[in-house]
């Protein structure tokens, strides 16, 4: 008798748990899938990680098993076929050591969410749907009745093609469909549904007839292209371009080379919020062969880019965020960062806290492929590591497209606004550069600090801050569409409404305090009434292609202005921009963080490369009361590179990062006494290996914002020398000096300290 056990991880415990069971059903199972179990009553996705013949020669045996009851549970199903090849396994094996994690946590964090674990156990079977298609023309030889060539137009409208769902809602019956394709006008197949987001401008570019040339490259761009064409298997390349030097046509024309040899290209960005355009140039090219991967993509719409990623025959282009760095491309040809400077690219909660620049680096090194990074404000840790100083190959953009100038940069010092009596939010050179768009037929960007509507609220009487009950940070005030206000925090989502009396001394005298995006809005359609105004932060953006709407309103002039956070500095490209405002850089500048210059000019710099990108020159308007500030002064001059070595110089003195290494361990428990505890104890545990590899303990000491959701958070930042291993032993050893109900999260390399 033969006895088949197979072995499923399965996510229990911290680190998952291996299970035995059986295959009656002879599903066909092997290493690799990710299948459907039972576990103690709940039905849980798993790996498949053992596969074992147990052979009962002798009947005594066959008897024992039978006497204790034995057998094993079934497998109900197979969720996905060889979803962990062996080569991929091992890559994700190796940066979960990196990480310091453990690889089942590596795995969940790697596939797409639900097929590992228990949660969101939804049908994940991938469904296709019908696509009609156009048979050209000439082939049509016989006369159409009017709703036969109804269908027709529809699909010359379309680009040649549609979804079948497309003509039901357009009014087109399902039978008119059957007789044109009786007929011979149309055929139909069906495909997987994966393109849901393009906006229907774009549309048309899916079929190939309709798909943009490449541009005319200049001169750089050309050098540039060779430049990275000469660079052997497993290089890093950094395009550093100028904003506005055409380094996305570069990746567009290098992905078209990758894509004709057959290899598979992967685009990083790292927001959502730069995915649509990039998204719809790459489209416009490459049509079909596009696909998105982001948290912004339903789970449906992952798994099945997932899938296509397994099963595809052609080559592809993934668009996507640090996460789509696993997905399993074979043969993988290369890997694009754009704005690889971003610290949206570092994941740092939950574990794994992954970098998603180290690990495509480390996958092109492994299969062969190449990565480009991209940026006009490189990180200091790419910069240090240059040629000829480290491995890194380079090639530079110093010039706009058509030989466009750089926005001139006007810095207003706020304190002589002040002098001069004006307490306003807005410097009076602002505001009548703001008055004058409409006129112009121009548009401004205005980027703000912080979104809602004021930073905090205060009482007047006594100064008492309304703080959040469960984090350590004040809560801000946010105004609804009819005037309605009330408080949110930022970091646990808390809301309340804002109260009547003050909760210290009584008093009703509340003012908010500090402007946010909300506010700064109001008080422009106060001042200007004739502009028309957007905002653009993560409250406005929400929900379905919240970025793209937005956006495309913005850019089809139905705004004047747009106002918005952070995130409207980086990849936005609309001709009739000319004004780009910093409306309050210090609070920026002065950030208690070792980034917060490096930060603040990247992203400065990148604000105004929205500006004048047009046929209209462009200018930036920067309100600070700190105009002598080295980081408004780099800004002015443009000299980013003269930033970087005046930094370099500091940081290199000081030992500091990217001269030295860093790793942030995060305790995290319900009361202060006992995560302090574990924080000490963990620090004594680790003293010994920091002493011998000559690393050096800050802490344990509270976090900057102590408590978080109720919880309370120390941490240890463990500090040594450049390019030596993490003195953390392997295992769970670190885990045995928590007490119950305390959380550790290690964070190699961290970018918030």
């Amino acid at each position: 008798m033969r006895l088949l056990e197979i072995d499923v991880w399965l996510e229990v415990g911290r680190e998952g748990r291996t299970f035995s069971y059986g295959d009656s059903k002879q599903l066909g199972i092997d290493l690799g899938d990710i299948v459907l179990v039972g576990l103690r009553g709940r039905r849980m996705h798993g790996l498949v990680v053992g596969k074992r013949v147990r052979q009962l020669n002798s009947e005594a045996e066959q008897l024992s098993l039978k006497k204790k009851n034995f057998s094993l549970t079934d497998i109900e199903s197979i969720v996905q076929k060889a979803a962990v090849e062996p080569e991929w396994r091992e890559w994700v094996e190796a940066s979960a050591n990196k990480c310091h994690t453990g690889l089942f946590r590596m795995l969940k964090a790697a596939l797409p969410p639900g097929w590992l674990g228990s949660r969101n156990l939804k049908s994940s079977e991938q469904k296709k749907y019908w696509w009609i298609s156009l048979i050209t023309p000439h082939d049509i030889d016989t006369e159409l009745s009017f709703k036969q060539q109804k269908v027709v137009n529809f699909l010359q409208s379309r680009g040649g093609g549609s979804w079948q769902k497309d003509f039901v809602i357009e009014g087109i019956s399902l039978s008119v469909l059957k007789s044109c394709l009786a007929r011979g006008v149309v055929s139909r197949e069906k495909r997987n549904f994966l393109i849901s987001r393009q906006s229907t401008a774009i549309k048309p570019f899916l079929d190939k007839a309709n798909q943009e040339s490449p541009r005319h490259l200049t001169d750089e761009q050309k050098i540039a292209m060779e430049a990275f064409f000469e660079q052997p298997p497993g290089s890093t390349f950094l395009l550093w371009g100028v904003t506005g030097s055409g380094k996305t046509e570069v990746y567009l024309q290098i992905v078209a080379k990758e894509l004709s040899e057959g290899r598979h290209c992967l685009i990083l960005a790292p927001e959502i919020g730069l995915i649509p355009q990039l998204v719809d140039r790459l489209v416009k090219r490459f049509g079909p062969r596009v696909l998105e991967y982001h948290s912004g993509c339903t789970q449906n719409e992952r798994v099945k880019a997932w899938r296509e990623a397994l099963t595809t025959s052609q080559a592809l282009v993934v668009v996507g965020t640090r996460s789509a760095v696993f997905l399993p491309l074979t043969p993988l040809g290369l890997i694009v960062l754009d704005e690889e400077h971003d610290s949206s690219y570092k994941q740092e909660s939950p574990m794994p806290c992954y970098h998603a620049r180290d690990l495509a680096v480390d996958r092109a090194q492994r299969v062969g492929a190449k990565v480009l990074l991209g940026s006009a404000t490189p990180s200091l840790a790419t910069w240090k590591d240059l040629s000829p100083r480290g491995p890194i190959s380079f090639k530079r953009l110093t010039r706009r497209i058509a030989n466009k100038p750089l926005p001139l940069v006007h810095v207003v010092d706020m304190r002589q606004e002040l002098a001069y009596g004006n307490r306003r939010l807005i410097s009076k050179p602002l505001m009548d550069r703001l008055s004058a768009l409409p006129a112009l037929g121009e548009q401004a960007v205005i980027l703000v600090p912080r979104r809602g509507y004021s930073t905090f609220l205060s009482c007047r009487s006594c100064g008492e801050v309304v703080q959040c009950p469960n984090c350590d940070v004040s809560l801000t005030v946010h105004q609804g569409r009819q005037g309605s206000q009330w408080l949110r925090c930022h970091w646990c989502d808390h809301r309340a409404n804002i109260g009547f009396n003050c909760n210290q001394c009584g008093s009703k005298a509340f003012k908010p305090f500090g402007a946010g995006t909300q506010r700064v809005l109001e008080h422009l359609a106060t001042e200007l009434k004739e502009l028309k105004l957007l905002r653009f932060d993560r409250d406005s953006t929400g929900g379905r292609d919240g970025h793209r709407r937005l956006l495309e309103k913005f850019a089809a002039g139905k705004a004047d202005v747009l106002v918005g956070t952070q995130m409207l500095a980086k990849g936005m490209d609309i001709p009739s921009v000319t004004l780009a405002v910093v409306l309050a850089a210090d609070g920026l500048l002065h950030r208690p963080d070792l980034f917060a210059g490096e930060q603040s000019l990247q992203l400065f710099m990148q604000l105004a490369g929205r500006a004048g990108r047009g046929e209209k020159k462009g200018k930036v308007f920067v309100q600070t009361y700190s105009p002598e500030h080295p980081v408004i002064k780099h800004l002015v001059d443009g000299c980013y590179e003269s930033f970087l070595k005046k930094e370099a110089k500091l940081r290199s003195e000081a030992g500091l990062v990217p001269y030295s290494r860093a790793c942030l361990l995060r305790v995290s428990g319900e009361t202060a006494s006992v995560t302090a505890t574990s924080a000490t104890a963990l620090a004594e545990y680790l003293k010994p290996f920091c002493k011998s590899n000559g690393w050096t303990i800050v802490g344990p000491a509270p976090a900057m914002v102590e408590r978080v959701a109720g919880k309370s958070r120390w941490q240890l930042l463990l500090h040594g020398p450049q390019s030596s291993p993490l003195p953390i032993p392997s295992g769970g050893q670190l885990w045995s000096c928590l007490s119950k109900g305390v959380n550790l999260s290690i964070d190699p390399d961290p970018i918030n300290l």
